[in-house]
């Protein structure tokens, strides 16, 4: 890991983030040592080290709390997605704690705030992130297996740890997203989809690999679709699962039109 100098904490949003109604993106770090094998984020441009190497590295911006406290004004009751290209609890958030000194830094202006993640850490900022009056934190949880998370995302904090987060978050009023994007392959489905039955979380998203069809732009790397084609999983298996969601009542949410700011009217 290595620590660089920012020249700013909040970007504007674009892409599909903004298309989804946020304005501005938050990143305290550069990479991500979770590497996940089907990680987008990994084919953007903040990303320059090659593919390969994904998961090995990670920068960390020394000093995002002193920025965010300096620009936090021009985020005020805006809508912030927490993070864009990374996660923001990354192992190293323990001791750094970047992320939750932006939290403290803007709890004052009020933002509607998105954070996404897939790490447990989560829950240390519970008491900040329940000041917030428009908050969701949405969590990946791909599949039902840890073995096939260990085959995807080695690295990735196990789904037990994840779930139980989720209990914790929404257990101090916080608004809980489950991601399961993109789908993995299900070993349980009828179990899985009666787990998140009874959770309830507040937004279902669903979501295949990625495929820019050798374009550049947000992608599934090859390492993750090779893994895919070994297992015999494909779009029939994932359309099977969501069908499956919806007879319990739960509404997934299709790909990009499950990530918008906490407090919008989905009403039809």
């Amino acid at each position: 890991m290595e620590f660089i100098q920012a020249r700013s904490i909040f970007t504007p949003a674009t892409g599909f983030i903004r298309r989804g109604g946020f304005d501005w993106t938050c990143n305290p770090y550069v990479g991500c040592v979770f590497g996940c094998t089907y990680c987008y984020a990994m084919f953007l441009p903040q990303s320059r080290e090659p593919l390969d190497q994904w998961g090995r590295w990670l920068r960390a911006k020394q000093n995002a709390v002193e920025i965010a406290w300096k620009s936090r004004h021009r985020i005020a009751q805006a809508a912030v997605y927490l993070s864009s290209v990374t996660d923001p609890y990354q192992p190293i958030e323990r001791s750094l704690l970047l992320t939750r000194g932006i939290l403290e830094a803007i709890i004052d202006v009020q933002p509607r705030l998105l954070v996404q993640t897939r790490g447990p850490l989560v829950v240390r900022d519970v008491d900040l992130l329940a000041q917030l009056r428009h908050i969701r934190v949405n969590v990946s949880i791909p599949t039902d297996s840890d073995e096939v998370r260990q085959l995807f995302e080695p690295k990735a904090p196990p789904l037990d740890r994840r779930w139980d987060a989720m209990e914790k978050l929404k257990s101090h009023g916080i608004a809980v997203g489950v991601c399961i994007t993109p789908m993995l392959p299900i070993a349980e489905p009828e179990r899985f989809v009666d787990r998140l039955a009874e959770f309830q979380p507040d937004v279902l998203v669903v979501q295949s690999f990625h495929n820019s069809r050798g374009c550049f732009g947000a992608d599934t790397g090859p390492k993750a679709r090779k893994l895919l084609t070994q297992i015999d999983w494909g779009v029939e298996e994932f359309h099977r699962v969501v069908d499956q969601l919806r007879r319990t009542g739960l509404r997934p949410l299709d790909g990009e039109a499950g990530f918008f700011p906490p407090g919008t009217d989905l009403t039809p």
